[in-house]
């Protein structure tokens, strides 16, 4: 293999950015540009994308630190992803989301409970964990959670996940 060959070709992004709805769209358009320019197949940019877009999206609502920490991995020749996001929450959204991910991690089928998520939100009106649900059923991604005191770390990832603090 040649390096820089498309099979090769492999992507890391590191942002550190205030967490605000704006923000989203333009940063997920800045990373499927980037992942399409490797030459890796659509379906794996979508994926990619999608999850940097979800996990961006949690964090303009729930963060309540100044910035938020992306890191997105793509490598295009053996359909390797993984966006990690780090910010500061709450106490109460910590446990939220610790539950959220630990039902999506023991789903059998995450599809099932995607669409049950979604009836229950429209349902409820309340904070429906349904870009986490969508991250694991539509992009098929696995997702990981650390935390430590005031901070969050999760990972939608498609290979075992490294420590979430590992650079």
């Amino acid at each position: 293999m040649v390096p820089g060959t498309a099979s090769s070709a492999s992507l890391k992004l590191e942002f550190r950015l205030r967490p605000h709805a704006g923000i989203v769209s333009v940063v997920r358009r800045f990373v499927e540009e980037r992942c399409a320019k490797l030459g890796g197949d659509p379906g794996s940019v979508s994926r990619v994308t999608m999850a940097t877009h979800e996990l961006l999206e949690n964090a303009a609502k729930y963060s309540v630190g100044e910035y938020v920490h992306l890191k997105v991995e793509f490598n295009a020749s053996c359909d390797s992803i993984r966006t990690q996001l780090t910010n500061e929450t709450t106490p109460v959204h910590r446990a939220r989301l610790r539950e959220r991910i630990r039902l999506l991690q023991n789903a059998q089928e995450s599809f099932d409970l995607y669409q049950t998520l979604m009836r229950r939100s429209f349902e409820a009106g309340e904070e429906s964990g349904l870009g986490l649900a969508r991250i694991c059923s539509e992009g098929e991604l696995a997702l990981a959670m650390g935390e430590s005191e005031n901070t969050v770390t999760i990972v939608a990832h498609s290979h075992p996940p490294r420590n979430s603090q590992d650079g």
